[in-house]
């Protein structure tokens, strides 16, 4: 699944099975409540991102948000 943030907007594309990643629909989402589904899509990509790590670091166990 590919999600993108550009507030207030977010698409999502979920990649579907025995397609490729151009050939799968995008829902285009805008905020308009608390918790609804661009808020679940947001989180879910904010909690990726701030789990991640620094392939280039000297320590493999060296986040992102340390640097």
């Amino acid at each position: 699944m590919s999600v993108l943030r550009f507030d207030p907007e977010l698409p999502v594309a979920p990649h579907l099975a025995k397609l490729v990643g151009h050939d799968s629909p995008v829902m285009h989402l805008r905020r308009y409540q608390d918790d609804g589904l661009f808020d679940r899509f947001g989180y879910h990509a904010f909690e990726l991102w701030s789990n991640g790590r620094d392939v280039w670091a000297d320590d493999p166990r060296e986040s992102v948000s340390s640097g």
